[in-house]
């Protein structure tokens, strides 16, 4: 099926070291971006008029806790990961399945991660894609356990530290394990907001800890009851872990202290954005578009460079080539607008304002999947669609 998107006005590419290009038209062909020339448009099945409108990615959130379905027993909340969409996120990542019932050590924490990758393997609701089953650390988990989550399919181990097993320097023997497999490696920071068994042992994971247990993600560094100053700085330095996570579900001045750190560093690949949700702090479907205009409103970053740490970036800290505008990627893409009344002028000048974009369609594998969000005001311009 060949989709056509064309009147573009800007292009965010995802796309780290050139995030814009200049182009008028997308091709979309068996759900694949192949061209940007027009005269490719052979066959289309279905045409959008942007109107001027910019064309992005669909984003990525790196830290979310879904659990089987589009349900989430801790906030009781139906349809969260739909409305997601409608936030422009096309792919969200598991920290760990923490809020499924009756988890009691390794064998269950284990087989509740199995339910959710296979789950959401083939479930997608609206057409978001989640990665499911991020296998979380228990007292009793040992290398047996992660080889068999491997040899399954799954590729995510949830956070250090929900789990019950709270010894940085066992977790750390774990975690070396899974990254040697190839296997990403989220790390909780600050204070855990576990009920459960071990949850008073080790209720704080600094710095130290992190660097001892040696993950792929310090997630959540910016979390509420948040690491200190030097603790940040030390995640940011060169001992810290591959990638630095801030959330939508965290502190706004340690959030602003990780992104000037590594920009500051020249090193904003390693940032990550991601929203901690559905949690204590709620549901989000927003919540990444959020901390968007958090970053370039407060931070200085330029919209076109955040969007890309939250979208291709994302994406490639997890093994994955998508959420980037090229010929070859999937087409996850999303056309938005300043909203609808807004004093902006285009989609990244209300990011860069902080203001949430109005989100016009969004694009799965080559599907249009939303016709409006129903979370974001209206778009300025409204596409038209045929076909």
């Amino acid at each position: 099926m060949q989709l056509v998107l064309h009147n573009i006005g800007e292009v965010l590419t995802g796309v780290l070291d050139d995030p814009t290009l200049e182009a008028d038209t997308i091709v979309v062909d068996d759900g694949r971006i192949v061209s940007f020339d027009s005269g490719a448009a052979t066959t289309a099945d279905t045409v959008i008029d942007c109107k001027g409108m910019t064309v992005a990615p669909g984003l990525v959130d790196t830290h979310m806790h879904p659990t089987l379905g589009d349900y989430a027993p801790k906030q009781q909340s139906v349809g969260y990961l739909e409305r997601m969409m409608h936030g422009a996120v096309t792919r969200a990542i598991s920290a760990g399945e923490v809020h499924a019932p009756g988890r009691s050590g390794a064998e269950s924490a284990l087989g509740i991660a199995l339910g959710a990758f296979h789950s959401f393997e083939h479930h997608r609701p609206a057409g978001i894609k989640v990665h499911g089953g991020a296998m979380l650390l228990e007292k009793d988990t040992d290398f047996s356990h992660i080889d068999r989550a491997y040899e399954a399919g799954m590729r995510i181990i949830g956070e250090i530290g929900v789990g019950s097993l709270k010894d940085p320097v066992r977790a750390g023997e774990l975690s070396a394990h899974a990254r040697r497999l190839g296997m990403t490696v989220h790390m909780h920071c600050g204070c855990t907001s576990d009920r459960g068994p071990g949850g008073d042992e080790h209720p704080y994971f600094s710095a130290e800890d992190v660097l001892t247990a040696v993950p792929s993600i310090a997630s959540h560094a910016n979390t509420f009851a948040s690491l200190s100053d030097d603790d940040i700085d030390m995640l940011c330095s060169d001992d810290g872990p591959p990638f630095v996570e801030v959330v939508q579900a965290g502190g706004t001045k340690p959030m602003l202290r990780v992104v000037e750190g590594l920009a500051d560093r020249g090193e904003l690949d390693r940032l990550l954005i991601g929203t901690d949700t559905p949690t204590g702090y709620g549901v989000t479907s927003l919540g990444v578009l959020k901390t968007i205009g958090d970053v370039c409103s407060l931070a200085g970053i330029a919209p076109a460079t955040a969007w890309a740490v939250a979208s291709g970036q994302a994406a490639r800290s997890f093994g994955s080539d998508g959420n980037v505008i090229a010929p070859g990627a999937v087409a996850d893409i999303v056309v938005m607008d300043a909203s609808l009344g807004s004093v902006c002028d285009t989609a990244a000048e209300a990011i860069g304002a902080g203001e949430f974009p109005g989100v016009a369609v969004v694009i799965t594998d080559g599907v249009v999947r939303v016709r409006g969000s129903l979370c974001t005001l209206r778009s300025r311009r409204v596409a038209g669609i045929e076909g």
